[in-house]
């Protein structure tokens, strides 16, 4: 069964790839290693169940060029950053689940495919691969497990929906590199959308699991949008924009430089609620505008223009009606009409900190409005895909979630109730490498390495 606990990671390469087994848990000590364009993050968990802990914890800015849309670039001398990392932080596992993720060189999504037996379906994963990556199948890693569906399994006449994970072999090559020139072992290659299930809903204490939960991941180059039903993933798609795309519109309003721009996002960075519909009419038109694109319909009426003459020039008028005598005073003051003085809206000048929040505002607002409608259409997706689902809650991961007031942002425009996700909210942190009040800013960034470090906790090794 394809849960977000397990199921799918890529291996070694075979001629006929199958389902990964699953065991139980160790109970050992893990490191998830999450290697990301803008940062590395490392979570080392221990033991299982109840008793599981987060005993290390390290975050820090990837150098620059060193990662490129998930692909090492220079395995060496990640292997050397991971290795000071571990060091610095007190980190004492040797054993590791790294993720593979990014546009450039992975896929995972769910196809649909006939009824078929366990041997069957190996051999259509295997010949039919190509048609669902954007690149060669001659030097991949793959990966696929059946997703369990009692409606559709119990019906002869549906497909089975298979969730498969493809990889080009080099990423996964210089991931696995990387870790040994650190000192760790790589226990298994896993993908991101499954980590981030298994640490945001298996270990979930508020009943997450049990919902329909959109878990949207926002990273620097890019957005994973992963949608659970019962803690399977069923919809995984990748939205071309992340943290970047947001800084990049900084940089290009406030004339910065990127770097610039980045401390302003953080730092100044706000979702301005109260300002968005009116900030959103000014730069792209009122929805009647939009809809119509200017163009006024032959069938308006303008009630005050005068009535134009009659068609037919030798009708005559109407007599007018006769007038009723009305007796005047000629002695009575007509009262001035009372006209009362407009209501001019107090002008409140703003400080200079307050005007530059509303200048970043606007910078990231069409950022904000293109990601949206990419998020729309996949929820849009979904629903008619699964008509009779209702979908729960958004819940918002990854570096890009930190920005102030985007779950409220989202709530407001794609109707459903969203939050950026505690990482650490089910588990008991003793890591003292990261301190409480920075791990609370930090904790959706972690998602995917606690889900890596919590793979043998949650489904075994």
């Amino acid at each position: 069964m394809a849960k977000s606990g397990g199921a799918v990671a890529t291996k070694k390469a075979s001629p006929r790839p199958a389902p990964v087994k699953t065991y139980r848990p160790t109970g050992g000590a893990f490191v998830g290693v999450d290697i990301g364009t803008h940062a590395v993050k490392l979570v080392e968990v221990t033991g299982s169940g109840t008793n599981l802990k987060v005993t290390g914890l390290a975050r820090e800015r990837t150098p620059e060029g060193l990662v490129v849309q998930g692909v090492i670039q220079d395995p060496k001398s990640m292997g050397q950053f991971l290795k000071q990392m571990i060091a610095k932080n007190g980190i004492r596992s040797r054993k590791a689940v790294v993720a593979v993720g990014g546009t450039a060189g992975m896929v995972v999504r769910v196809v649909e495919v006939p009824k078929m037996s366990t041997g069957e379906l190996a051999d259509t994963m295997k010949w039919q691969i190509e048609q669902y990556i954007p690149f060669a199948a001659s030097d991949v890693e793959m990966a696929y497990q059946k997703i369990d569906d009692p409606v559709a399994d119990a019906d002869p006449n549906a497909q089975m929906e298979v969730l498969i994970a493809v990889a080009q072999r080099d990423m996964v090559s210089g991931h696995l590199e990387a870790l040994k020139l650190a000192g760790l072992e790589a226990v298994i290659v896993d993908v991101e959308p499954l980590a981030i299930g298994r640490a945001l809903l298996d270990l979930s204490k508020t009943g997450l699991k049990s919902k329909t939960t959109v878990v949207i991941n926002i990273g620097a180059s890019g957005t994973e949008v992963g949608i659970y039903r019962d803690g399977v993933l069923r919809f995984p798609r990748t939205i071309p924009l992340g943290g970047d795309a947001f800084t990049r519109a900084v940089a290009d309003k406030l004339s910065l430089s990127l770097d610039a721009a980045e401390d302003e996002k953080v730092e100044r960075g706000e979702v301005l609620l109260d300002m968005v519909d009116q900030a959103q009419e000014d730069l792209f038109g009122s929805p009647g505008d939009v809809a119509d694109n200017g163009i006024s319909s032959p069938w308006d009426v303008d009630i005050s223009a005068p009535l134009p003459p009659s068609l037919f020039g030798d009708t005559a008028p109407a007599a007018p009606a006769e007038a009723e005598s009305v007796d005047t005073n000629p002695f009575e003051v007509t009262p001035e009409p009372v006209v009362e003085a407009p209501v001019v809206p107090e002008v409140v000048a703003l400080s200079a900190t307050e005007q530059r929040v509303q200048d970043v505002f606007m910078a990231l607002l069409p950022v904000l409005g293109e990601f949206t409608m990419e998020l729309r259409r996949s929820v849009d997706y979904f629903r008619s895909k699964y008509p009779t689902e209702t979908v729960d809650h958004l819940l918002l991961c990854g570096g890009g979630a930190n920005l102030r007031g985007f779950d409220a942002y989202l709530e407001k425009e794609i109707g459903l109730p969203a939050s950026v996700a505690d990482t650490f909210a089910s588990v008991n942190v003793t890591a003292k490498s990261v301190a409480g009040a920075q791990r609370t800013a930090l904790s959706s960034s972690f998602a995917v390495a606690m889900g890596l470090a919590s793979r043998d906790a949650v489904i075994g090794s």
